[in-house]
């Protein structure tokens, strides 16, 4: 009984030894073998547009930096698509339906009843979050209230405040938010 487990216990021995050393036929072994070079890839990998610290793939950071700065189309009222660009200057079809859309806002905001200018001034602040909302980047809107007064309205937060002073003053008024707009990285519509 001791001569079989002996002769068993060195036939496993010997197979595992054969197994370790790639003792079999072909290339059966389960070792690496070190004489082969690794292949050369077919082409080096381009680096990826956004990829902002090199790691060869994209964060969700560096995924929302690319989806703000891509160009976004615009489907007017008409059916009309227009392409607008970030960094570049609205396009006149697109600041001309902006305001179009925020001109019943703007007309509710100068009469002399008293909810009226204040539903005008949330119909407005309504238009430039929405336009913020499909062009990604803030919207502020200049427009004249019912005392005369050029005032601003942004989709910046809830109470659409740029933080401008109205004044009856047009052309300062539009100076002053045109500023705040290029701080802010905004778009500036004039409500005539």
């Amino acid at each position: 009984m001791t001569t079989i487990r002996a002769a068993t216990a060195a036939g496993a021995g010997l197979l595992v030894l054969a197994v370790l050393t790639g003792c079999t036929t072909g290339d059966a072994s389960f070792l690496p073998d070190t004489d082969r070079t690794p292949q050369a890839t077919a082409a080096a990998s381009a680096p990826i547009e956004g990829d902002s610290n090199g790691d060869g793939k994209l964060s969700e950071f560096e995924k929302q930096v690319l989806t703000m700065n891509a160009p976004r189309d615009i489907t007017l009222h008409d059916g009309t698509v227009v392409v607008v660009t970030p960094g570049q200057p609205l396009p006149q079809p697109v600041i001309d339906q902006i305001a179009a859309d925020a001109a019943p806002g703007a007309a509710q905001a100068q009469t002399a009843d008293e909810f009226a200018p204040i539903a005008g001034m949330r119909s407005i602040r309504e238009v430039a979050s929405s336009y913020a909302n499909e062009l990604g980047r803030i919207v502020v809107i200049v427009y004249r209230d019912d005392f005369g007064y050029w005032g601003s309205i942004s989709s910046v937060d809830a109470s659409g405040g740029t933080g401008l002073a109205g004044t009856s003053d047009q052309e300062a008024m539009v100076a002053a938010v045109t500023d705040w707009a290029e701080s802010h990285d905004a778009y500036m519509v004039v409500v005539e």
